[in-house]
């Protein structure tokens, strides 16, 4: 940022320059009729006169950008939002999967029948 400052800085002290060594005067043509005018302030105003229009652009593209990034970051919102649910169902899950578990062990637990061993003593 700060050497996008320096270079324009140094960039309108040449236009400046520029302009203090042409100073005639010449006939201007507008649409309406022609006007003497000095070069220099020929020269500042159309410099001026870009940088308005650049500056306009490049208002247009933040602009675009802020409207970008805000879009984005309600998507991000949206996501962590969904994240969270997903987190929140997943540990239900969990948890109901290890109660069904423990009950189907119970039940198998309960389901084998208790075995007695009896000895016989076969007959003589």
């Amino acid at each position: 940022m700060q050497l996008g400052f320096i270079l324009a800085l140094l960039f309108s002290i040449m236009i400046a320059v520029f302009a203090i060594l042409n100073n005639e005067v010449v006939n201007i043509n507008y649409l309406f009729g022609t006007a003497p005018v000095s070069v220099v302030i020929v020269i500042l105003a159309s410099a001026f006169t870009g940088a308005l229009i650049v500056g306009l652009f490049s208002l247009v593209g933040r602009i675009k950008y802020g409207f970008r990034f805000r879009d984005q970051q309600n998507r991000l919102k949206q996501m962590e939002e969904e994240l969270n649910q997903m987190a929140k169902k997943e540990s239900e899950l969990l948890e109901k999967l290890s109660r069904l578990e423990q009950e189907l062990h119970e039940e198998e637990e309960e389901s084998i029948p208790a075995v007695q061993y009896t000895q016989e003593i076969p007959p003589e």
